[in-house]
């Protein structure tokens, strides 16, 4: 089902190096790793709904996040200045890096980004939570371009907000559909926690008639 097609959909480019926007990038967005574990959320909530058309919204928000990180990735090279190089943001060992970010800044970034994923096997609960998060994306996105003076840099920006502001938009005609469609309202019963079924009733939604006596008026 995955396809890798090694072409990005913007050409990524800066006039030159920056220390300063690299570490600016690099400590506000914590590289790549938020949203790869948003991606991966939404890979795991398409394997757990029982329903193909949502499955497949998912995994669109799913690849579409991969590849905003794929040219976040490539920007944040070309502004830290080094090629041919692998590094993790959160294992930096370069002397700037330990310069610049103490343990306790360190310790503090992992702490801000601690989120509960679990929702409970609701999927709308589930889905206000990934527009939570691509709506403080989407801000964070705006307050960077802001911050920065490279053009090539700006047009990425620019791209990553576009796109942002697309999954939003999913996201929103999704939970109008939820909260508009009974039928897609009904829920597995009890707590799985293995998926979200619609093909099985909800009591608070839909009484079970079992509850009902025939001989009882």
């Amino acid at each position: 089902m995955f396809l890798y097609n090694e072409k990005l959909p913007i050409d990524v480019r800066i006039d030159r190096p920056d220390p300063q926007s690299y570490f600016l990038l690099d400590s506000t967005l914590h590289g790549t790793h938020v949203g790869l574990t948003q991606a991966m959320v939404y890979i795991r909530q398409a394997f757990m709904i029982h329903n193909e058309t949502f499955s497949k919204i998912l995994m669109r928000l799913a690849a579409k996040q991969i590849t905003d990180m794929e040219i976040l990735a490539k920007l944040i090279h070309l502004e830290h200045g080094e090629d041919d190089r692998y590094y993790d943001e959160s294992n930096d060992d370069t002397p700037v890096f330990e310069y610049i970010m103490s343990d306790e800044r360190k310790a503090e970034i992992m702490k801000e980004h601690e989120v509960e994923h679990h929702v409970n096997n609701d999927l709308t609960a589930a889905m206000m939570r990934d527009l939570e998060f691509e709506n403080m994306r989407k801000e964070l996105y705006e307050e960077l371009d802001k911050k920065l003076n490279d053009e090539g840099a700006k047009k990425v920006f620019a791209h990553l907000i576009d796109s942002t502001m697309k999954s939003i938009d999913i996201l929103k005609n999704t939970l109008n559909i939820l909260t508009t469609h009974t039928e897609l309202k009904e829920f597995g019963e009890g707590d799985t926690h293995e998926s979200w079924d619609l093909d099985t009733g909800n009591y608070f939604d839909k009484p079970n008639p079992y509850f009902l006596s025939p001989d009882k008026k």
